[in-house]
């Protein structure tokens, strides 16, 4: 990890010392100038606060090391959103904001301006997880570093109140508050991930078919998002081992293969996202499931639409099944969906190979699993820091098979560096255009602001390269 030089800061103030008389002569300059600019007639203008930032105002960081402080430091000085009515007055991250703005313009929408709703605030709690293992991912590698010692209590507190009963059906949460154990040793994580991965087993899994899926009015057979299961799967496979619950391992092997069975494309291999009709009239496991298209909540839904963030956490769950299991089917399913999307095979041409990294997403446009129909690639917009997991995915998968992916482990860090790091902003930005240009909101305006889900993605992803056995 970079530190201050303080040899070169030392000379560059006996450098100062020693031209004292020429510095002094350069500001009786400076100040003839300004005096003959005021007289010449030109009125003052109002400071205003800005509405976005020239990309050439700040030089970005060339080291990983550089961009993994700049970004906490971001978060630190920024991050924090006090509003009472998040988490009982202890408060939490906000979802984004724009650098450089006094005040701070924060948790801003699609419209280009921030929420009006302060009594409601927009808040993630899976931001403040990531950013407490971010915070010790760090704390790991620089034990007697104690400058964000203080964000890792504030913000383990609001931790420790959002999950104290924890109820998600996002089974990578479980693989996150594991490793937050083997770096904390806080017995809290590793109480939180068996409560989660019982919970997974008592609430969330269908026994009578091997599956997990939700039913409304309008889905009354069962929908189903696919990345959650697969994690849900792996997710009880680990536990199931570690905290020696037998029937966890095994509800979680079935989840894995009924995720094979009725969502893997194997010509692509990729998982469709979402997945309808789970079930046949008759209650059965429906082999051939429709791709889930239509509205859930306020969001329109594109079952048949892959994007890297999600490919991304179903590798890495496949791979922590193989690190805490070593049954090798999981690191061959991680290496099947690793390959082709490597830039020498570029199976679905989801990589850009003119301006480097993903594009934002193939969606197989087909009416069902058995028929998904040939993928159409979004090559307009690229997802800044969801794709950067696959730096994780590649680098966890590198470790484990003698540097295969090495080639692919550099490009990414190459486009996280250089591409996906918005050193405007000091972090990373939720979308960009395919030449890594920030997209412009409803008015016109760009969209330059930094989001604290993209950052910890990125923050993660470049902790695994500097790990010695990344997780």
């Amino acid at each position: 990890m970079a530190t201050i030089d303080m040899t070169r800061a030392g000379y560059v103030k006996k450098k100062l010392q020693n031209k004292q008389s020429y510095w002094l002569g350069s500001l009786l300059l400076l100040l003839v100038m300004l005096s003959m600019s005021a007289c010449g007639g030109q009125g003052s203008q109002s400071k205003t606060t800005p509405t976005s930032i020239s990309s050439t105002q700040t030089i970005p960081p060339r080291t990983s090391d550089a961009i993994i402080l700049e970004m906490l430091n971001n978060i630190k000085t920024y991050g924090y959103n006090a509003n009472p009515a998040i988490n009982n007055g202890l408060g939490g991250l906000w979802v984004n904001w724009r650098y450089g703005t006094n005040p701070l313009q924060a948790n801003m929408n699609g419209s280009g301006v921030p929420d009006s709703n302060l009594t409601s605030p927009r808040h993630d709690p899976l931001t403040d997880i990531r950013y407490v293992h971010a915070l010790w991912l760090y704390k790991s590698l620089h034990p007697k570093d104690t400058q964000f010692d203080g964000e890792i209590a504030r913000y383990t507190a609001i931790l420790k109140y959002e999950f104290a009963n924890p109820q998600n059906d996002r089974g990578w949460l479980y693989d996150m508050f594991i490793d937050l154990y083997r770096l904390s040793n806080d017995t809290f994580y590793k109480q939180t991930a068996y409560s989660l991965a019982r919970y997974f087993y008592t609430n969330l899994y269908q026994p009578a078919v091997g599956a997990v899926y939700k039913t409304n009015a309008e889905h009354p057979h069962g929908f189903s998002r696919v990345d959650l299961e697969l994690a849900i799967g792996c997710a009880l496979i680990q536990a199931g081992a570690v905290f020696n619950e037998p029937a966890w391992g095994s509800a979680g092997q079935r989840l894995v293969q009924t995720v094979y069975s009725t969502a893997y494309l194997p010509q692509y291999h990729v998982l469709l996202t979402q997945v309808d009709n789970v079930l046949l009239p008759d209650g059965r496991l429906n082999p051939n499931p429709s791709i889930f298209r239509g509205r859930y909540g306020n969001t329109q839904i594109e079952g048949g639409s892959v994007r890297l963030g999600a490919v991304a956490l179903e590798i890495l769950s496949l791979l922590h099944v193989y690190i805490v299991t070593h049954d090798q089917a999981f690191l061959n399913h991680a290496i099947d969906m690793l390959t082709p999307l490597t830039i020498d095979q570029n199976l679905l041409g989801l990589w850009d190979t003119e301006r480097q990294g993903y594009f934002a997403s193939a969606t197989f446009t087909g009416p069902d699993f058995q028929h998904p129909g040939i993928p159409k690639i979004n090559r307009k917009l690229k997802e800044s820091g969801r794709q950067i997991q696959m730096l994780e995915a590649f680098r966890v998968a590198n470790s484990l098979t003698g540097d295969r992916y090495q080639v692919m482990q550099d490009a990414l860090l190459d486009v996280a560096v250089k591409k996906a790091y918005y050193a405007p902003g000091h972090g990373v930005l939720y979308e960009e255009t395919a030449d890594w240009q920030p997209v412009k909101s409803k008015n016109g305006q760009p969209q330059d602001w930094v989001t604290t889900e993209a950052m910890g993605i990125t923050l993660e992803s470049l902790f695994s390269v500097t790990e010695a056995q990344p997780w």
